[in-house]
């Protein structure tokens, strides 16, 4: 493919991950376990429905975005080379990390301030469950995090460009990952070595799933392993672009397979406390992490077929749902948590007002990437240009 090539699958997917983060954090308010962990934000209307539904999603979404960052961060330095590679990145990812995060920290202290104090709670008593000590980056970790894979790909490309100079190596691993989705054995042999890691870390259940490093400057280890693993299949993939036939093939046999995983491991753990430690057996606990583990990543390899399958030829509004996700989800956290503070002793049932603030921060989001960024400097930060300002109503070429 010429460097002028657009994945749209892949763009969709990047939307697709990114905004199904703000339907979460629009169901933390009605989840069990954050309201029995003190968190101020809590309905008075409860749903184990939204339980299952956050743990199913937060399996996957986040291995889901950085296998497309690593898809995405190869097709940038083939295109620009390492200089540009480096540029183009302390520009998309570390310029928006140092300008928005001292932004929006107070935005989002002050819901749940708000909240705490209809709860009748003291300061300090209430807070985002779970937060280690360190600098807390809240839900813009994902971009320090980014960084931190960045400085590392750099330093592991000169390293094996020097020991591999012949690229016998990479011929290898290429045709170990064609091997392995050719038998159908990826997810196996990808769940294996991360399931060993999560099984050796005791506290790994506390967050539910895989840990994000969501403070201090040092990202906690197992969720440096299985988020940059995903990165590297995402730069693999990109690599080996035959691939997305087999990926084509047996979407709906991955995505199956995810479903299963995904009910067994519910089965494994209580679902309305999974913020929490919870205390199991050694047998119990590698199967938990080996079935977690592997639905993640069938989850990852049948959404990522299922989007080769139906989302690859183009289309104006998913391009233009994948610029705007971005804005949406750098700023989305202070307009839902104030929603869910302001609805939460509302005596409506929670099915009401979760889609009212689906809806209203929808809205709110959407209307403010279309007026204030797209056109604007901002627009060129995030998306790399400046877009007009224009509804998406025909398709957009290649």
């Amino acid at each position: 493919m010429n460097d002028t090539e657009r994945f749209h699958a892949f763009d969709a997917l990047r939307a697709c991950a990114l905004l199904l983060g703000i339907v979460l954090h629009a169901t933390m308010s009605f989840l069990v376990g954050f309201r029995e962990l003190r968190f101020p934000i809590a309905d008075v209307s409860q749903s184990l429905t939204l339980e299952l539904f956050f743990f199913a999603v937060h399996m996957f979404r986040m291995m889901l975005f950085f296998m497309v960052a690593g898809f995405f961060a190869r097709l940038l330095m083939q295109r620009l080379g390492t200089g540009g590679f480096v540029k183009n990145r302390l520009r998309r990812v570390g310029l928006p990390l140092l300008i928005f995060y001292p932004l929006l920290l107070p935005l989002v202290v002050v819901p749940i301030v708000w909240a705490a104090k209809q709860q009748g709670m003291q300061p300090g008593q209430g807070g985002p469950p779970g937060m280690p000590p360190g600098i807390p980056w809240f839900h813009l970790w994902f971009l320090y995090l980014l960084l931190v894979m960045y400085v590392l790909l750099l330093a592991l490309r000169a390293v094996g460009t020097r020991l591999d100079a012949q690229g016998r190596l990479r011929g290898i691993m290429d045709s170990v990952l064609r091997a392995t989705l050719s038998w159908r054995v990826a997810p196996l042999l990808l769940a294996l070595p991360i399931a060993t890691v999560l099984y050796l870390t005791p506290s790994w259940i506390q967050m539910g799933g895989i840990p994000a490093p969501i403070a201090g400057f040092i990202p906690n280890a197992p969720g440096l392993f299985a988020y940059g693993s995903a990165f590297l299949v995402g730069w693999w993939i990109h690599r080996q672009q035959s691939l997305f036939d087999q990926l084509r093939r047996d979407w709906k046999l991955y995505v199956a397979v995810a479903v299963v995983a995904t009910v067994v491991a519910m089965s494994l753990t209580d679902v309305r406390s999974h913020f929490t430690p919870l205390v199991m057996s050694m047998e119990k606990r590698a199967s938990y992490a080996f079935v977690y583990v592997l639905g993640v990543w069938c989850w990852v390899l049948g959404l990522s077929g299922a989007a080769l399958t139906w989302c690859s030829a183009p289309s104006a509004r998913w391009r233009y749902l994948s610029d705007a996700s971005y804005w949406m989800y750098l700023v989305h956290v202070p307009i839902v948590w104030s929603l869910q503070a302001w609805m939460m002793r509302w005596p409506l049932h929670w099915t009401i007002k979760f889609v009212l603030i689906l809806g209203v921060a929808g809205a709110l989001l959407l209307a403010s990437y279309h007026y204030l960024v797209r056109s604007t400097f901002l627009g060129k930060l995030l998306n790399g240009r400046k877009y007009p300002r224009s509804l998406p109503l025909t398709p957009v070429p290649t």
